[in-house]
């Protein structure tokens, strides 16, 4: 098996993000079989990047820069942005977010979005952690699954904990999924890729079946998994998705945006809500919600150059506590 880089990921995650800043954005794209995919399929992907540095403190190191640090930067600029509206234009402040302190007391920030990365970085040290103390797959495969099952339990009864961290231990087994999914062959290139299209098209099939045919609900952000159908279909869908970006590779646009997807997730929030007010003004017409969403991804992918050179270490672009030797 090659130990390269898988370079159709970057299109997969730029799929993904189109999806989320256009449901953010208000104009959600219902694919039946691929809607709620959005979540599953971005920590699936996170657990394909997973490894070691060394130790977990090298490890919680790196993604303390990698996660934590864009998310607290980007969490304080909302804020910024909340106080100044609440200060100078408060009948434009449209938002469940009470604070700064959401953080604690509340699932709703006010750049909603980077919600993920606290999850996500809770969900890289847990994994570190439990990879370095079980070295038994199989062993580790019931500890994860069961840790994801007291999550979705904390879901299912209201329990609320602070910091996303319910969210983590219910996302974990996607997470997981990638991990041993890299493990195998089936990303890199190999002797059934000819086949990858038609993979597609049955996975997609069996997607749409589900959606079509069993309730199913979810929603990471809430804790929220209902029915035993929703681990089948993200699966499903999530290699469905895989085996289409596999058998077309590379396409410009989305393939850039996906290979810088972290930038897209923290700003687009924010461009959002301006474009929003912007159009509020604005009649009605026919294709408003999805021109909205549109200039919203525009001007977000926008910002990647701009923050690449003048915010590298808020974007995970640079390093901005630096790893002793």
């Amino acid at each position: 098996m090659q130990k390269k880089r898988i370079q159709f990921i970057d299109l997969a995650k730029g799929i993904c993000i189109i999806l989320v800043v256009f449901g953010h954005a208000g104009y959600p794209i219902y694919i039946p079989g691929f809607y709620i995919v959005r979540m599953p399929l971005y920590f699936m992907l996170s657990g394909l990047f997973f490894k070691n540095y060394g130790g977990i403190k090298s490890f919680a190191i790196k993604k303390v820069n990698k996660i934590l640090i864009p998310f607290l930067f980007f969490y304080l600029l909302g804020y910024i942005f909340f106080y100044l509206l609440k200060w100078l234009m408060p009948e434009l402040l449209i938002t469940d977010s009470k604070g700064i302190l959401d953080l604690f007391n509340n699932r709703q920030f006010f750049n909603g979005p980077i919600w993920f990365l606290l999850a996500l970085f809770w969900c890289n040290l847990i994994f570190c952690v439990l990879t370095t103390l079980i070295k038994n797959d199989y062993l580790l495969f019931i500890l994860i699954c069961s840790i994801g099952v007291i999550g979705w339990y904390l879901g299912c009864k209201k329990v609320f904990i602070p910091l996303f961290f319910d969210v983590a231990m219910t996302s974990l087994p996607f997470f997981t999924m990638g991990y041993f999914l890299k493990k195998t062959s089936i990303l890199y290139p190999n002797k059934y890729d000819k086949y990858n299209i038609l993979f597609f098209l049955l996975l997609w099939t069996v997607s749409f079946l589900i959606t079509i045919t069993m309730h199913q609900r979810m929603s990471l952000h809430y804790n929220i998994i209902e029915g035993w159908s929703t681990y089948l279909l993200s699966f499903t869908s999530v290699m469905a998705i895989l085996f289409l970006c596999k058998a077309l590779q590379h396409i410009p646009f989305i393939t850039y945006i996906g290979r810088y997807s972290i930038i897209l997730l923290c700003v687009h929030h924010i461009i959002y809500r301006g474009i929003a007010v912007a159009f509020r003004a604005v009649p009605n017409f026919t294709c408003k919600e999805f021109l909205v969403a549109f200039l919203t991804l525009l001007f977000s992918a926008a910002c990647i150059p701009v923050c690449k050179k003048w915010i590298p270490w808020f974007v995970a672009q640079k390093d901005l506590i630096k790893i002793e030797a």
